[in-house]
């Protein structure tokens, strides 16, 4: 989303996670942790998707404001992605999709704590267009994801009138629409 906002160029590589190709011997020596996004600027690998959205952001200018106050709920927003939203989605999907052997009390358990999420992310867009205010950053880049499949996740927007607004809008933007169009293609 943040490559087709700015318009910066770039080559993708696919990786298919779903067979293991992040723990490759080749893979590894790009990002020992095995981990996907990878971003090779010319110079260096770089790894973790909000560092990538934070650097970048950085070096472009775009959705990291200059304002102190709004650069801080930024990363603020961003540490909140990474450390609650992100974990527990994705166990949602873990648990429930992806694993040998489906685990009921585990999905219950995080689908719990993903709805608690919703309900956060609800009440703290009350009043705002956008997580941080009027103003689109990376913020909202780094929490629309997995938010964009909360139904495939089995979570509900019905009780979040404003979290639903606030999806509707980064669904809107031309970037959004860019990088699902862009993905779509690549995954037929």
């Amino acid at each position: 989303m943040f490559l087709f906002e700015t318009g910066l160029d770039f080559e993708f590589v696919p990786i298919n996670i779903r067979e293991g190709a992040q723990h490759t011997p080749d893979f590894r020596a790009v990002n020992p942790a095995g981990k996907v996004p990878v971003i090779f600027d010319g110079d260096t690998y770089q790894t973790e998707s909000n560092a990538i959205l934070l650097i970048w952001a950085s070096r472009t200018g775009w959705g990291l404001e200059r304002d102190s106050g709004l650069q801080a709920q930024v990363i603020t927003w961003l540490f909140y992605q990474a450390s609650t939203q992100g974990p527990y989605f994705g166990q949602i999907e873990y648990w429930a999709r992806l694993t040998k052997t489906p685990n009921s009390a585990a999905s219950t358990h995080y689908s719990a704590i993903a709805s608690r999420a919703v309900d956060y992310l609800n009440e703290r867009l009350k009043d705002k267009k956008y997580i941080c205010g009027e103003t689109y950053t990376i913020a909202d880049i780094a929490l629309f994801p997995w938010l964009r499949i909360h139904d495939h996740l089995g979570l509900s927007f019905e009780n979040a009138k404003n979290l639903s607004r606030w999806h509707d809008a980064v669904l809107e933007r031309d970037g959004t629409q860019k990088a699902i169009s862009f993905l779509n293609e690549i995954s037929s």
